[in-house]
């Protein structure tokens, strides 16, 4: 399942679209990160591919270069507008399903206008976007993946085992005391032969647990 869908127009944001999903795979893991590119192996029916992974994201990242709305096809048609422009159909698909989708502008790229968007992918317009400054990515990049936390599961990394070699304790010489033992004394009265008793303390030899 990818989590995060990024729609990219060739020729105008590829290089972002690389950036973002190699961040975004560190955070939340190749498994819900959906890029074309990178996720599509050799020989796999691209259309089904494609839109299964769409219909399992739940955020599809429109990104949007300086050039995205005015390049165009042989013909001198507008991309956007030909029938089977996958950059329109996943933008299309992912509003008719009610995704979270969110423009991210790169470099100096506005948002387009309304009445600039086909009808379909107007809504487009509405919805609040952010932005990927390819010299900045370092700063930028931070803020988009906090944004998506809300929508997509962290990536859980199991903990490692210390390399380190484990140091232990040489063990003690033979007849030393133990590691937390003590030594007990006892008071004994014995006669000096005045009639007095006197206290003599004798070290008892036993080491351990007190008795």
């Amino acid at each position: 399942m990818a989590g995060v869908f990024i729609n990219y127009r060739t020729g105008d944001g590829a290089t972002a679209a690389v950036l973002l999903d190699e961040k975004l795979k560190e955070v939340f893991g190749p498994e819900n990160v959906f890029r074309d590119r990178r996720t599509t192996q050799p020989g796999v029916h691209f259309p089904p591919e494609l839109w299964r992974h769409l219909e399992s994201c739940a955020v599809l990242l429109v990104l949007i270069g300086p050039n995205w709305l005015s390049l165009c096809d042989t013909d001198g048609r507008r991309r956007i507008d030909v029938p089977g422009d996958y950059v329109h159909d996943e933008i299309q698909r992912a509003l008719t399903l009610r995704k979270t989708v969110i423009p991210v502008l790169i470099d100096s790229a506005e948002l387009p206008k309304k009445e600039q968007l086909p009808a379909d992918i107007a809504e487009l317009t509405e919805r609040q976007y952010m932005q990927l400054r390819v010299p900045y990515a370092h700063l930028d990049l931070p803020v988009i993946t906090e944004a998506l936390r809300s929508h997509v599961p962290v990536r859980r990394t199991e903990p490692q085992p210390d390399p380190r070699p484990q140091s232990h304790p040489a063990p003690p010489a033979p007849g030393a005391p133990q590691p937390g033992a003590y030594s007990t004394y006892h008071d004994c009265a014995v006669s000096n032969g005045s009639g007095n008793a006197t206290v003599n303390q004798n070290r008892d030899a036993q080491s351990g647990d007190r008795q």
